[in-house]
């Protein structure tokens, strides 16, 4: 069933129509993710669960530039993972 249309940009952009962010419950500044099922791409809503103060208390003691950086890294794919697995 198809719910609305929209147009692609020369810039790869669409406009989310009003039915759709309803039905995702999204808003304007929040995630989405495209998923992949066969012939099929599924849009689905992503909640951040991760926030600045679950980063500092993870990385608190952190003092080597290099060695933050590799554990900013590793946070972010494990958000990643975290996030799409939904």
């Amino acid at each position: 069933m198809v719910i609305s249309t929209s147009k692609i940009t020369s810039k790869r952009q669409i406009t989310l129509p009003v039915k759709v962010m309803h039905r995702l419950k999204i808003h304007p500044g929040d995630s989405i993710a495209f998923e992949e099922h066969g012939e099929h791409i599924e849009v689905k809503n992503v909640s951040n669960n991760f926030t600045v103060h679950d980063f500092v208390r993870k990385y608190h003691d952190v003092t080597k530039k290099k060695y933050a950086d590799k554990q900013i890294r590793n946070a972010r794919q494990e958000a990643w993972v975290v996030r799409y697995k939904k």
